[in-house]
């Protein structure tokens, strides 16, 4: 599914990955010091806004990718009730004889709102750069070594290999009658009999992906042409105004 959406044909998807990773950066360093609920929740409408109509995200995907990050939050708030640094004097009600002030609430709601809006930026990324894109970016602007460019998007492309080989490897094992096991030692010697195949294969993957590099010329160094040159277009320049103007604003309401 990730790879149906950092695919898609948006406007976030087009905007250079490197810019969308520094934005992600900038908004962190930015909220960091706002101890505001209403600034994070307006940035979260906002990002959501940015998601569902600037990346095509449909509101239920953003919203299952948000929840557990949502429960995460709430403890935030919780903590900061049950167990504030210092106890507010405007007391609300008591909670199984713990008095609830509302400062001590509104510090709880500025950190978990303030967690979700570094959860949606980098929900924001994820869900709209493709990996392969970001790692040719890294290694054109950002002056990444090859050899760690390629390798890890050699990497990233060995991942559905390995689902796809561990549900062939399950599938052969319930066919001789070696089902799922319920024990925990079951479980250990199970996971001992699928690593073994799985770790061989990623051996021998390893070893043809490095002969196919070499033979084909890849020395690691930078000199080199690119299939995929990842350019800076107008895209980069509106979502670059469009960041500018969100930070603006949080400093200004700060």
């Amino acid at each position: 599914m990730l790879d149906f959406w950092q695919r898609h044909n948006g406007f976030l998807q087009q905007v250079n990955p490197i810019l969308k990773l520094l934005s992600l950066l900038m908004v962190i360093a930015v909220m960091v010091n706002v101890f505001d609920p209403w600034i994070p929740f307006a940035i979260i409408v906002l990002t959501i806004i940015l998601l569902r109509w600037l990346g095509g995200i449909p509101l239920k995907v953003i919203g299952l990718f948000l929840l557990p990050f949502s429960f995460f939050a709430l403890s935030f708030v919780w903590i900061s009730v049950l167990f504030p640094r210092e106890r507010g004097t405007d007391i609300l009600f008591q909670l199984w004889f713990v008095p609830v002030a509302m400062e001590n609430v509104l510090t709880g709601l500025a950190l978990g709102l303030r967690s979700l809006v570094f959860a949606l930026w980098s929900l924001l990324f994820v869900l709209t750069t493709e990996p392969t894109k970001l790692m040719l970016g890294l290694v054109q602007h950002c002056k990444l070594p090859p050899r760690f460019g390629y390798g890890m998007m050699a990497a990233y492309r060995f991942i559905p290999l390995f689902r796809q080989e561990l549900n062939q490897i399950r599938a052969a094992h319930q066919l001789r009658g070696m089902g799922e096991a319920k024990s925990l030692r079951g479980r250990w010697e199970q996971l001992k009999r699928y690593a073994i195949p799985l770790l061989a294969g990623a051996i021998r993957k390893a070893e043809r992906v490095a002969i196919a590099m070499e033979s084909k010329g890849f020395d690691g160094s930078r000199e080199r042409s690119y299939y995929r040159q990842i350019s800076w277009t107008r895209y980069d320049v509106r979502y670059g105004v469009l960041l500018l103007v969100i930070v603006a604003s949080i400093l200004m309401f700060r």
